[in-house]
């Protein structure tokens, strides 16, 4: 069953109209949900959210497993990830709006998704593997070798004697 696209959304609307300093913790729980284009079991933290002078800084740790591919065989597996997360989100009339940078909503509403995302993106292995130790497929019937030896000829030809061996 296809999962919709999360919002992990907080009202800090409280945050934008106080002095600096003020802080406010968000707890994140939510799960099973995608980060647009990843797949998320849960998504678990506690994020601390204090007012500053260029809008509001967000600090804390979210824990999460993701549903990979493994590079090797193709099957997918659960990997656990957790990510440090400080970034500062730009709340309007706080001076002029940096390049790229997060932003409150006029309402009050911080959405965390967008930058979590990025965060797990970047905590993902380039080449997942589903465990060290995967042997991946069968270069010529594909079978999944991690479940047993295939039923292929086992003995390897250097490609450049190939043509001697059809000869023979």
């Amino acid at each position: 069953m296809p999962l919709k696209p999360v919002a992990i959304r907080f009202d800090v609307s409280i945050l934008t109209k106080s002095p600096l300093g003020f802080s406010l913790t968000l707890d994140v729980d939510t799960g099973p949900e995608t980060l647009t284009d990843l797949r998320v079991n849960f998504l678990r933290g506690t994020i601390h959210a204090v007012r500053i002078r260029e809008g509001l800084l967000l600090q804390g740790t979210v824990h999460s497993q993701l549903e990979l591919e493994c590079v090797r065989c193709l099957e997918h597996f659960l990997f656990p990830v957790a990510v440090e997360l400080e970034e500062i989100f730009w709340i309007p009339g706080s001076g002029p709006r940096p390049e790229g940078a997060y932003v409150v909503s006029d309402s009050g509403w911080l959405d965390m998704a967008p930058l979590l995302r990025e965060q797990i993106w970047v905590a993902i292995p380039m080449k997942p593997l589903c465990r060290p130790d995967c042997k991946g497929l069968c270069p010529n019937c594909g079978a999944n070798l991690n479940l047993g030896p295939c039923e292929c000829e086992t003995t390897d030809v250097d490609p450049r004697l190939a043509a001697l061996k059809a000869m023979l």
